[in-house]
């Protein structure tokens, strides 16, 4: 009687001790822990599984062998290299495909930035108000530019003022064109002037038209010779 009432308590003693540390009563529990062994094997196999691939560079005879940058650290398992070899080049080519989109998708938004800007020269340098030219592509990023893309900047002038005056008459101009319920977002935008004025452009042109000389054809009076056909 007395060796079960010792063990009774040295049971609850057990008991007690296992709820101030929060274990969980298991099959086989207080003896073993099937699910901490299988959480410790789960771990194990997780780091082996991040181990990078391919050779490992060691330090040897003062070099390192290999010379140019390859991983460290202990080998990748055999199932391991087996999955990666098996399924190669996934998942790395997951990566790859998302360096190039992004890459895409910064240069499609700078390009449609540039599209849906008006720079200077579309504006009035003494009202700042805009051009007939100006209008037209305020017109067309309206109508034709994405809704997704459809965001009007005006390039910054170099004074505070000067750059609140023209977001200003942008913003009441696609008031006039599309009305207050259709008004797309209108921002200031720091950026260079890619490009010159067309009367600038019209200017150079008709002046090279008018320095270009008239044809004309080299032709040397006199009679022919014998050898042309001539008397």
């Amino acid at each position: 009687m007395t060796t079960a009432v010792r063990w009774s308590t040295y049971l609850l003693v057990i008991f007690a001790f296992s709820l101030t540390q929060g274990y969980e009563a298991q099959a086989g529990w207080p003896w073993s822990c099937d699910t901490c062994k299988e959480a410790e094997k789960e771990a194990k196999w997780a780091e082996r599984a991040a181990r990078p691939v391919g050779s490992r560079q060691k330090y040897k005879f003062g070099e390192l062998w290999p010379p140019y940058p390859r991983p460290t650290g202990p080998k990748q398992h055999f199932w391991n290299r087996y999955h990666h070899a098996h399924y190669w080049p996934y998942p790395y080519q997951c990566e790859d495909r998302a360096y190039v989109r992004d890459v895409m998708d910064r240069q499609m938004h700078n390009g449609w930035a540039d599209q849906t800007t008006l720079y200077a020269y579309h504006f009035e340098k003494d009202t700042n108000k805009l051009t007939e030219a100006g209008l037209l592509h305020l017109r067309w990023i309206l109508t034709h530019a994405p809704e997704s893309r459809r965001t009007v900047f005006v390039q910054s002038a170099n004074d505070s003022i000067e750059s609140q005056e023209r977001l200003a008459n942008v913003q009441y101009a696609a008031s006039q064109m599309a009305g207050d319920d259709n008004l797309p977002p209108t921002m200031l935008r720091l950026a260079p002037t890619y490009g010159r004025p067309a009367r600038e452009e019209d200017m150079k042109y008709r002046a090279y038209i008018g320095s270009i000389l008239p044809p004309r054809i080299l032709y040397t009076p006199g009679g022919g010779t014998a050898s042309n056909g001539g008397n």
